[in-house]
């Protein structure tokens, strides 16, 4: 289910980038990019971390059979997030002539009302937040990915276009931000059915606060960090260089992003194994998971980022005229994931083994990096600064955590099923990639004919390797419903 949602969520947050990029003024799609990015970093600030805790708690409880505090668990969570979303959305909602001058310099008075009509949707995002990953403790991926992967993309792409195709530029912001109503309130509902109680409502003895909010309280700063350096650097960009380059850097990156999809997919379904098995001390289940998935992601990802990596220039044409400097971004930002997938989950394995103190550290010495990289390189170099802010930070952030799971946990990804991987990615793919740019000079019919080469080449290789990488084991899991993975040892 997280695999299709993933897909989807892609392929929808692609098509609305079209549809913002080619419907809108460069200068209003900036405007669009940069407020949007301010309000998911914002739902990530009032999260709290409570997105992975209760998936941690709740995991735990039924799998050591006190699955009584699941609700207590539920209700430590609520009440926090919600007066911080509320606390910071009426912030937002009064400051926001000061913000806008902040971020939108050179168009301070649509970015204000922007940041108005998104401020009042903060606590909705925050519901969706807390009722989605209830369930994920559960065991079951169906609620996160149809609400969050499909059903919220699928509002927004049509709201939005409903605004754009009407030449309202000024509802392109609301629009965009009702999608979070219909999602949330699907979640709410299907959480009430799998759970028996309505995470809203009070009710019930709280779980152990203390013991949730000291694993929280490090995830939530972490969480914070992360999505900032996913979409800190559009705010920063819009605030450094202007509206039209953050349009150029956000429509760049949704290319990269559309790979974190597929990383995510197996990551959100891995979590609650992981604590499982860490609760229980398989460390020898939670290698062989480690070096399986870890695989898995480079198989799913790595494929797109050598499309992208070497065809970046034809990649970005898609959104029209004035787009074409983004494919340093996409060069760039394809390498560092590249890199990130090869390393595999390192942050879900020390998360779930209880260590979120050090992926707190990791994170914010990464955070740190990109805005130290991106107010010393974005003033002079543009989105290309950008890049390599985001890129430096990815590669940090992932080697510390690669190194504390090998000396902490005594695990690592280099296995058999990790260097079959590389070698059907980088050989069925790669190879014909870089040899059809080389030897033609039309770069989109170069992108054809590499393609045709490449597709079944890859799939041949796939199914001829498909023991050594456990692709068996993979379908398998494709095919349950009960949220349980599928033995990898």
């Amino acid at each position: 289910m997280n695999l299709v949602g993933a897909a989807s969520s892609a392929v929808l947050g692609f098509a609305l980038t079209t549809l913002v990029a080619r419907g809108l003024d460069d200068g209003v799609a900036g405007v669009f990019f940069t407020t949007t990015s301010a309000f998911i970093v914002a739902v990530a600030l009032a999260d709290l971390g409570v997105s992975t805790g209760l998936v941690y708690f709740i995991s735990r409880a039924r799998t050591v059979g006190t699955a009584d505090q699941v609700r207590g668990f539920v209700q430590v969570a609520r009440g926090p997030v919600l007066v911080v979303a509320a606390t910071t959305g009426l912030v937002a909602l009064v400051a926001a002539p000061v913000l806008g001058g902040v971020i939108g310099p050179d168009r301070p008075d649509a970015t204000a009302a922007a940041l108005r009509w998104l401020a009042p949707f903060l606590v909705v995002a925050v519901v969706e937040n807390l009722a989605v990953s209830a369930t994920r403790g559960t065991g079951t991926m169906r609620p996160t990915a149809v609400t969050t992967l499909v059903l919220r993309p699928v509002a927004q792409l049509v709201l939005v276009g409903v605004a754009v195709l009407a030449a309202r530029p000024d509802l392109v912001v609301p629009a965009w931000a009702v999608g979070y109503v219909v999602s949330a309130v699907v979640a709410v509902v299907w959480s009430r059915r799998l759970l028996g109680f309505d995470v809203l409502r009070p009710g019930g003895g709280p779980g152990p606060r203390g013991e949730f909010w000291r694993f929280t309280w490090p995830r939530a700063v972490m969480a914070a960090a992360q999505v900032a350096m996913q979409r800190l650097d559009v705010v920063l960009v819009g605030a450094l260089a202007g509206a039209v380059p953050a349009a150029v850097y956000a429509a760049a990156t949704r290319f990269v992003v559309a790979g974190q999809m597929g990383a995510q997919a197996v990551g959100l379904a891995a979590q609650p194994r992981f604590a499982a098995l860490f609760a229980v001390g398989d460390l020898a289940s939670v290698r062989a998971l480690y070096r399986v998935s870890t695989a898995w992601l480079v198989l799913m990802t790595w494929p797109l980022y050598l499309v992208l990596a070497v065809y970046a220039d034809v990649a970005v044409r898609v959104f029209g005229a004035g787009y074409e400097g983004g494919d340093v971004v996409v060069t760039v930002l394809a390498a560092a994931f590249m890199l990130g997938a090869l390393l595999g989950m390192v942050d879900v394995l020390l998360v779930m083994s209880g260590r979120t103190t050090w992926t707190l550290v990791n994170t914010l010495v990464g955070f740190a990096t990109l805005v130290v990289l991106d107010l010393l390189l974005v003033p002079a170099h543009g989105v290309l600064g950008a890049a390599c802010g985001w890129a430096g930070a990815i590669v940090l952030r992932n080697v510390l955590a690669a190194v504390q799971v090998r000396v902490a946990l005594g695990v690592d990804a280099v296995g058999t099923p990790l260097a079959t991987a590389v070698l059907l990615a980088g050989g069925a793919v790669g190879v014909p990639l870089v040899g059809a740019r080389a030897l033609v000079d039309s770069a989109p019919l170069a992108a054809l004919l590499a393609g045709m080469v490449a597709l079944p080449l890859y799939a041949a290789g796939c199914y001829v390797a498909r023991r050594q990488v456990h692709l068996p084991e993979l379908a398998q899991a494709l095919r349950r419903r009960d949220g349980r993975a599928p033995a990898t040892g």
